[in-house]
């Protein structure tokens, strides 16, 4: 083995083992796992799933205040000063000690209903922010359908531009031999080798695209900038673009299910509970407290500290009524409050049906139009495709110009586009009706 084969070996290795942990280390990710990496990262659906957390809390809390109140005390302390002591007839300076235990309980017989309702308000927070946080859900599941739809229409457009590269220096060779035999002029040369210049500059400026629809979804999946991953394009076949029939009404009346308009229903339900809650400081207040205690004091010098303890014993019990009279018009504050965050709740639940209504019916129509879409993108490739030949043919026999075939090259290489971006977007389309009908469910894969 000579010294410069094994420079070049050695140097091969190195670059097999520098190149090996950057290839182990791309990530392959599918839809499915992409939606499954948002649900578990995304910052709004974390906070969400926290504020679930705190209402539950809320609960608990709520469900306490029908529990009675128990404290415990203790104290001691130690008293320094003169006394005269009748037995020696003389001031001493002394030191007396006392110490003390109480325990006391009171709990609430009546608040007038505040508790109840603040226990039902703080329940049907939980049932809201269930809701609310299963639209977040699919809410984010369809930003992660919208930006990888993006991510697949830029990937597939390389392989059209690739194609059209293709044809393009095929076409290249042709006319270069049809310069050299002086078929053609040089000028129809220079006219296709910028062609092919342009060809590889259309896929440069997809792979930019396709560059931009990856850090969306970097942004979307919160991954690291700095990693490497391939993102897979789904397989589609001709029956994931069988047609399907949907009905307006139908579809508003499946989205009276939604997720943020039970929500806000619900929240309608919590702010009437609120103005009871506020009612009920109106009301008169009925509680119950009993306490027991007792004292040792070492200045009892007949007395141990048991026997103190014993006959020290005190015990006590009471029933108290609250009649509210005047708080300075705190309390009628507090319903007029109350009220208005009713009404502004009612009016929420109108705004989002109001809102439910425009989605629904811009997704129908967005459906329809993308149906056409693929239907007239499939027929104009088709054509575009037989234009094409025929002016290679005309060309090739010199009954057209390069112009005229540079043109068709052109014409079908966007109807190729077109029609890739109309077969994907209406097999998402279709599948996120779901989304603003409310019935999509983030656990089913959306790419089947």
């Amino acid at each position: 083995m000579s010294t410069q084969f094994r420079y070049y070996y050695c140097v091969s290795l190195l670059a097999v083992f520098a190149l090996a942990p950057i290839a182990q280390a791309q990530q392959r990710i599918t839809f499915e796992e992409a939606v499954q990496i948002a649900l578990d990262q995304n910052p709004q659906l974390r906070q969400r799933a926290n504020q679930v957390r705190l209402s539950e809390i809320d609960v608990r809390s709520a469900r306490a205040a029908f529990l009675p109140n128990i404290n415990v005390s203790t104290g001691t302390g130690t008293n320094f000063g003169l006394s005269f002591d009748t037995n020696v007839g003389e001031l001493r300076t002394t030191a007396n000690t006392r110490f003390n235990i109480n325990a006391f309980t009171s709990v609430n017989l009546f608040d007038g209903f505040q508790s109840q309702a603040n226990l039902r308000q703080s329940r049907l927070n939980v049932s809201a922010g269930d809701f609310d946080l299963e639209r977040q859900r699919q809410l984010v599941v369809f930003q992660v359908a919208n930006q990888f739809l993006s991510y697949i229409q830029a990937a597939e457009q390389i392989t059209v531009q690739q194609e059209n590269l293709n044809a393009a220096r095929q076409l290249l060779s042709q006319i270069e031999e049809f310069v050299r035999v002086g078929t053609r002029p040089v000028s129809d040369l220079y006219q296709q080798q910028a062609a092919v210049e342009g060809a590889e500059l259309a896929i440069l400026q997809t792979e930019r695209l396709v560059q931009i629809a990856e850090a969306g979804l970097l942004q979307i999946l919160r991954l690291d900038p700095l990693g490497s991953y391939e993102f897979v394009i789904p397989d589609l076949t001709d029956a994931d673009f069988i047609p399907e029939q949907f009905e307006l009404s139908d579809l508003f009346m499946r989205a009276q299910q939604r997720g943020d308009l039970r929500s806000q229903e619900i929240a309608v339900q919590a702010a009437a509970q609120s103005i009871r809650v506020a009612k009920g400081s109106m009301l008169p207040q009925l509680g119950f407290s009993a306490g027991a205690g007792t004292s040792f004091n070492s200045g009892i010098e007949s007395l141990n500290f048991g026997d103190q303890l014993d006959r020290n014993r005190s015990q006590s019990i009471s029933f108290s009524v609250n009649m509210p009279i005047f708080n300075r018009l705190r309390t009628r504050t507090q319903i007029q409050r109350a009220q208005v965050s009713y009404e502004n709740a009612k009016i929420n639940v109108e705004a989002t049906q109001q809102q439910i209504g425009v989605e629904i019916r811009q997704a129908y129509l967005d459906y329809l139009t993308a149906e056409k879409q693929l239907e007239v993108t499939q027929r104009q490739l088709e054509y575009q495709g037989q234009a094409l030949e025929a002016a290679r043919e005309r060309y090739n026999v010199g009954a057209a110009t390069l112009v005229e075939l540079t043109q068709a090259q052109s014409d079908y290489v966007q109807a190729s586009q077109d029609a890739v971006t109309a077969r994907y977007t209406i097999f998402v389309r279709k599948r996120l009706i779901r989304y603003y009908t409310g019935e999509l469910d983030p656990a089913l894969p959306l790419f089947e």
